[in-house]
């Protein structure tokens, strides 16, 4: 703990102050010096520490908790397709879709390209566009359309013909390419076939020039402000190196928004152990995580790697991206070189494998980052237990649950009793920490706040809540965000608190959202956030 600074910078004044999310709140007044926090409790005490140069900030009846961080994120490329990418993620049918396109690709390219994210056939029939479909709506230019959960790209017929798909191009392993009855593809693309498409969003992200920087920082600096108004003020990043170049390049510049933990592809293991890089280097602002390790697919592609069969696809359980004995190879590298294991796992034959290559690697985290599975939708209860034993975190974004629940029902029948399983998980000992998944989801903590307590999605259905036993308490969800987070990045406490020591990082709430009704909780205000002592916000507030 630091010796209290004879005189704080900043003295915030609240209704209620929660210095950590496992007790009752002992304060409304914190006190902050160089960007820590130094003392918390009642108002009188804490304002007898101020001095001539202390600024005081009284937010009124707003509620302090430790800041959220969004421990699961595709943030620099949320960033950019925010500018540059037509959005399909709030559309009901598949002829809005094409209307939306056909606008959409007179006023959006990335070079001479259409890129559309955001597509969910789940919110209509369930068939995905193909070549024909989309050639309708734009026929003249290159288009691809990435699904809601990425795990699924729609091409017209000129992208198809850029990426040299055609009728003798062999599905990859782990991959597919659709085609019809005589063989030829339909422009529908799952899983590591994707890796073989054109990327022109890459492309323009690996660009040094200064007009793409200056675009990038502009996109950036959005997406910041994005974020801090809905309280977030760190993210663990699931990006590629171009993230990582703009980002550090961001950060030497004074300008990196908020604080960074940063994942790196598997693709790129071998550059990154050859510069003798590992696991926590970096500093508080910036620092590498683990090894992200794609093992499946998704539910809603129906990729998601499962012990049970697709209902009405006889012995196709999904696509499992990593055959088990390569995972295990692949994880055991990893820890001996020093870098944790970041699995994306959402099936639960893929959880299962992903659980026995990190226990079978022998080590349960590298330089202070716990080895996590990324999504872990659907566990069976052994698999939770040896995730408890090993020290691995469940990397949750319950946010997906509000949109999940009917297709989980219509896919995993079977095993859908072991989906989302967050209080199986908890009970079971396993440290939670909760993410958005955003741009598949938006960078709102609410929206996970809200699912995980109710079970039900915004309209409050199924009544009485989706397997209801699985239901958090709302202390339990922003524990997952704050001291879950910082378990998950490796950070000693009092990280993930604010006592006196921690980093001065909180989310300023207009209401109490521990003391909310569930009902309220998808729409509680947010009023901002602090980061390093530095305050953000909102205009309202």
């Amino acid at each position: 703990m630091l010796t209290p600074a004879p005189h704080p910078e900043l003295i915030l004044l609240a209704r209620r102050c929660y210095v950590t999310t496992s007790l009752p709140p002992r304060a409304n007044a914190l006190a902050i010096a160089h960007g820590r926090v130094i003392a918390a409790g009642p108002r009188r005490s804490v304002l007898r520490l101020r001095g001539r140069g202390t600024r005081v900030v009284d937010l009124g009846n707003a509620v302090l908790t430790p800041g959220i961080v969004d421990c699961h994120t595709h943030f620099f490329y949320w960033a950019l397709g925010r500018s540059l990418v037509i959005d399909l993620s709030a559309l009901h049918s598949l002829n809005a879709m094409l209307r939306v396109l056909h606008t959409g690709a007179r006023r959006r390219r990335v070079g001479d390209w259409v890129l559309a994210r955001g597509l969910d056939a789940n919110r209509w029939d369930g068939r995905l566009p193909c070549a024909a479909d989309l050639d309708a709506a734009v026929p003249d230019v290159p288009l691809m359309a990435h699904s809601r959960d990425g795990h699924t790209v729609c091409l017209n017929t000129i992208a198809l013909r850029r990426a040299n798909i055609t009728a003798r191009t062999p599905d990859p392993k782990g991959g597919r390419y659709w085609r019809d009855g005589r063989g030829r593809p339909t422009g529908i693309v799952q899983e590591s076939a994707i890796n073989s498409l054109p990327d022109p969003l890459r492309d323009f992200a690996r660009r040094t020039d200064e007009a793409a920087q200056r675009a990038i920082d502009r996109a950036l600096a959005k997406a910041y402000e994005v974020a801090h108004a809905h309280g977030v003020v760190a993210v663990h990043a699931m990006d590629d190196s171009a993230s990582l170049f703009h980002l550090q390049r961001q950060h030497a510049q004074r300008r990196l928004g908020l604080r960074v933990v940063h994942a790196i592809p598997l693709g790129n293991f071998d550059r990154a152990r050859e510069l003798g890089l590992r696991s926590g280097f970096g500093d508080n602002w910036l620092r590498i995580g683990g090894i992200k390790i794609f093992a499946d697919g998704a539910l809603g592609s129906q990729t998601a790697y499962m012990f049970d069969p697709y209902p009405g696809r006889a012995g196709y359980c999904g696509i499992p991206v990593a055959a088990q004995e390569e995972l295990r190879s692949t994880v055991r590298e990893l820890a001996q070189h020093g870098w944790a294991a970041w699995i994306h796992a959402i099936g639960d034959r893929a959880v299962h494998e992903a659980v026995g290559a990190i226990v079978a690697a022998g080590r349960t985290e590298t330089a202070g980052i716990p080895h996590r599975i990324e999504h872990a939708q659907c566990i069976r209860r052994p698999d939770m237990r040896r995730m408890a034993r090993a020290g691995i975190v469940a990397s949750v974004q319950p946010c997906h649950v509000l949109g999940d629940i009917p297709i989980a029902d219509r896919h995993w029948p079977q095993a859908r009793r072991h989906a989302f399983p967050l209080r199986s998980l908890l009970d079971a000992g396993v440290m939670l920490a909760c993410g958005s998944d955003v741009p598949i989801e938006a960078i709102d903590p609410r929206r996970s706040l809200f699912a995980a307590v109710t079970r039900t999605d915004e309209c409050g259905q199924p009544a009485g809540g989706w397997y209801p036993r699985q239901r958090l308490r709302a202390h339990e969800v922003i524990g997952a965000f704050t001291r879950g987070a910082a378990a998950a990045a490796g950070l000693p406490p009092p990280a993930g608190t604010l006592a006196p020591g921690a980093p001065a990082d909180l989310t300023i709430w207009a209401a109490d959202p521990l003391r909310a009704r569930p009902d309220e909780l998808l729409h509680l205000g947010i009023l901002g956030c602090a980061i390093d002592g530095q305050l953000h916000l909102t205009s309202d507030s």
